[in-house]
């Protein structure tokens, strides 16, 4: 398969996220084989086993750059990546993009983090599917932002999306997008609070999404521990 990697400092952190752009419609089924856990990607179809790949790919780059050499990440029982000890991470992919973003494994900072990616929604879609991202506390606070409802929403479907990823390392059951409400959303973040406790991370608990975008997309990234 057809790769580009590139790497970036995300906006407002000192945290390096790999990227790779590729070329689905170059991926071969031997590409498969570079990964250790091939087998469990067998039925998946075509665009999954390119994706997937891709992921693994900007991970590997993510954790070469900590000094972790010709290590792919695996795949856990709920499908989430599984990281080398002493480093925690996250994936997304997006069309042709993928992106990784490791960090040094802290448990007495209960250490985490979620990327994610997504295509800004059309104010159509938006308005359609709001109701099952955020409830209407939630919206006043995203009609009153600076920006508009479907580009709010978009960051906070977002945002919620990075926040699960960061946190269930240490919850290990799925949560939906109920678990935390949007109580902020300004230029460079966004801030969760949650509405019940999970795993070590009390009920009203903090967190706070950083955010960058293009005309056509946006990423988001939660970072548990402080820099």
């Amino acid at each position: 398969m057809q790769t580009l990697i590139s790497d970036f400092n995300f906006s407002g952190t000192s945290l390096r996220v790999f990227r790779v752009d590729f070329d689905a419609t170059t991926f071969q089924p031997e590409d498969l084989l570079w990964l250790p856990h091939h087998q469990r990607l067998s039925n998946a179809v075509v665009k999954r086993q390119a994706e997937h790949l891709a992921g693994r790919i900007a991970a590997c780059e993510a954790l070469r750059f900590h000094g972790v050499k010709d290590t792919v990440p695996g795949v856990g029982l709920h499908r989430e990546p599984c990281w080398p000890p002493g480093f925690t991470g996250s994936i997304t992919h997006i069309q042709n993009v993928a992106l990784a973003a490791v960090m040094i494994d802290d448990s007495r900072l209960h250490a985490g983090i979620g990327i994610d990616c997504e295509e800004i929604m059309t104010p159509q879609i938006a308005q359609e599917i709001h109701g099952g991202i955020i409830d209407s506390a939630e919206k006043e606070i995203i009609d009153a932002s600076p920006f508009p409802f479907h580009f709010a929403l978009t960051l906070a479907f977002s945002a919620k999306e990075s926040l699960f990823k960061a946190l269930f390392r240490h919850v290990g059951r799925y949560f939906d997008f109920s678990a935390a409400s949007i109580s902020k959303i300004d230029d460079n973040q966004v801030i969760l609070i949650l509405n019940e406790g999970l795993g070590p991370f009390k009920k009203v608990s903090k967190f706070k999404a950083v955010w960058e975008s293009n005309a056509t997309q946006l990423i988001t990234l939660i970072r548990l521990d402080s820099e």
